[in-house]
């Protein structure tokens, strides 16, 4: 059953978009006619970045949130804020897809 406001199947990350890290910076790049859709670049601080690499090895999100539990000192209701957060941000703008 899934809950009001919380993603729990397994998103793809939309091939047009990359992660790039430029000037020590992690940003993601619209490539192709992705570019015609989203005009600009999206700045991602770590724990975004952590959330990225982690959608890119398809993990569901809860193992999203487990995983920021290990690398970083935040209570779990915090990190699932963020990865629900990010990742519902994410679909909005088209860059995360429903894995088909």
């Amino acid at each position: 059953m899934k809950k009001k406001g919380k993603i729990e199947e397994v998103k793809k990350i939309n091939n047009q978009y990359l992660l790039r890290n430029v000037a020590g910076e992690r940003i993601v790049v619209p490539t192709g006619s992705a570019v015609q859709k989203f005009n600009g670049l999206i700045t991602l601080n770590e724990v975004a970045a952590l959330i990225w690499e982690c959608l890119q090895k398809q993990m569901l999100p809860e193992e999203i949130v487990q995983k920021i539990l290990q690398e970083y000192d935040v209570e779990e209701a915090e990190a699932v804020r963020d990865v629900n957060g990010f990742m519902q941000m994410l679909t909005e703008q088209g860059i995360l897809l429903e894995e088909k």
